[in-house]
């Protein structure tokens, strides 16, 4: 029962948690292609014929862009073009890049159509700058099927004042957080699963590969996901919604909140302590794990979502060597957070065509099956059954199915179990739920110190969870400089905010 410390494991979760995907849950549309909805302006109901040209923008984020990105794009556009009468211009940008890219793309006005939104571009923060628009009305006119696909509970987690603001990518809901660890190692070392119990028993075959595997980086902390070295007996939930340093404890009824508790503090003062071990990498702060991570060079990762399959999911991010998963918790979930979607911007010129698309694109397996894993024959082999194998020199494998769509309506890779979607509609259903889950904070009284405190936290945190900062150094400095930036007025708004939350949900 270690499930409630992923909110202080999570306490910088940026692009490396990606890696293996978060949120979403249930409801799967198994359609084959074209099989889009029924009611309004859709497609089957008004044939593509009957309306106007349009041409779409679309951003989202890629690990990598894709040498063969262009190519994909035309035929992605040969179905777009015959099913909405449209066209898509595909915008990825580097997921290190994209919030940057995103606001600037928002401040200057730019219209464009569709962006996707999640734990990096929270949407609640994106409607209290107006830079989305509500869906409703367009859920209900141009993509029914959608709507009824997606649990509610999702629609519950998007909604921000009665008005839904993004589109779920539905995959995993729940977080189950441990070691990903490569196989070879395991091996080599007597390494036993079942003698990690907590974070900090992995240390000794860290040590290991330091001591004995030249060119090997024992733990890959680039300034992503983070750890923390005990189990801290289940102390706490994180409250979403905010900058991932408040908590409340599990077993105290009055909900108090808890602003950054000792054992969070432990994050840093573990990444200082295996920094000087030498076990995360010297310059980590500073590069890019997946330029090592691509070759093999990463004996152990951490990662927040264990879920059904990931060996078989990060396997060609590790060089194509076979990796082992050594959980340290159960499932447990904020419900649904809002962690992976796709938000319509508030400048798009055919919001109407846009929801097609999306629509279109949650429900067509051979458009979806296009996005993720490019061209038969030139990218990916077909299997037998729904089993497909990539290309040893495939110039189009973003690996990131998350991003697009529901990935229930994904082709199966090698080493996936047949019944990996029926095992993850499963751990939604049975994942432990957060009681403040649904919390969703209003940052507009607070933004001037939302945005300082952020400026604070940008100058260290990478530093911080790489090790590369002491913790006991650079903590006082931190601090003082949050407290100059408006700590104490940010927290005294989420706290009225919360209790008000606790009163309305009858939590207190």
């Amino acid at each position: 029962m270690k499930k409630r410390l992923f909110g202080l494991l999570a306490v910088i979760l940026i692009a490396i948690s990606a890696l293996s995907g978060c949120g979403g849950s249930g409801g799967k549309s198994d359609t084959g292609s074209g099989t889009t909805g029924t009611q309004g302006s859709t497609p089957e109901a008004s044939g593509a014929s009957g309306l106007e040209p349009a041409e779409l923008t679309w951003y989202y984020p890629l690990l990598q862009l894709q040498p063969d990105q262009k190519k994909v794009e035309e035929e992605i556009n040969k179905i777009v073009k015959e099913k909405l009468n449209a066209t898509v211009k595909l915008m990825p940008v580097a997921i290190g890049d994209y919030v940057q890219k995103m606001n600037t793309v928002l401040a200057a006005g730019e219209k464009f159509d569709i962006l996707w939104t999640g734990y990096m571009l929270k949407p609640e923060e994106l409607v209290r700058k107006g830079a989305i628009q509500p869906l409703n009305g367009l859920l209900d006119e141009y993509a029914p099927q959608l709507k009824t696909d997606v649990p509610q509970v999702m629609w519950d987690g998007l909604s921000v004042d009665g008005e839904i603001y993004g589109i779920p990518n539905q995959q995993i809901n729940g977080s189950r957080y441990g070691f990903i660890v490569q196989k070879r190692f395991a091996d080599k070392y007597g390494l036993d699963p079942s003698t990690i119990k907590t974070i900090a028993d992995i240390e000794p075959f860290l040590e290991q590969i330091k001591q004995n595997e030249p060119g090997i980086i024992p733990i890959g902390l680039f300034g992503g996901s983070f750890v923390n070295p005990q189990a801290h007996d289940d102390q706490y939930w994180v409250v979403p919604g905010l900058d991932d340093h408040f908590y409340i404890k599990t077993d105290d009824p009055s909900y108090t909140l808890h602003r950054y508790p000792e054992e969070e503090l432990d994050n840093f003062r573990l990444a200082s302590k295996w920094y000087k071990a030498g076990y995360i990498h010297k310059d980590a702060a500073t590069e890019k794990m997946t330029d090592y991570q691509s070759k093999g060079q990463i004996a152990v990762e951490f990662d927040v979502t264990l879920k059904p399959g990931v060996e078989a999911e990060v396997k060609p991010k590790n060089g194509g060597n076979d990796v082992i998963i050594i959980p340290l918790s159960d499932w447990f979930s904020n419900g649904y957070s809002a962690t992976t979607n796709q938000s319509i911007s508030r400048t798009s010129p055919n919001p109407e065509r846009a929801m097609m698309l999306l629509n279109l694109i949650n429900t067509d397996k051979e458009l979806y099956n296009l996005m993720i894993n490019g061209l038969e024959g030139v990218h990916y082999e077909k299997l037998s059954g729904e089993y497909i194998k990539a290309m040893p020199d495939s110039r189009y494998r973003p690996n990131m199915d998350w991003v697009f769509g529901s990935v229930f309506n994904s082709y199966l890779k090698e080493g996936q179990p047949e019944n990996i979607w029926e095992e993850t509609k499963k751990i939604n259903e049975s994942s432990e739920i957060n009681p403040v889950g649904a919390f969703k904070f209003n940052s507009e009284p607070v933004s001037t110190e939302i945005a300082n405190l952020n400026a604070v936290w940008g100058e260290y945190k990478r530093g911080l969870v790489t090790g590369t900062l002491d913790f006991e150094e650079t903590w006082p400095v931190l601090y003082g400089k949050l407290k100059e930036a408006g700590e104490d007025k940010y927290v005294e708004e989420v706290t009225r905010q919360f209790e008000q939350f606790l009163k309305d949900k009858g939590l207190k």
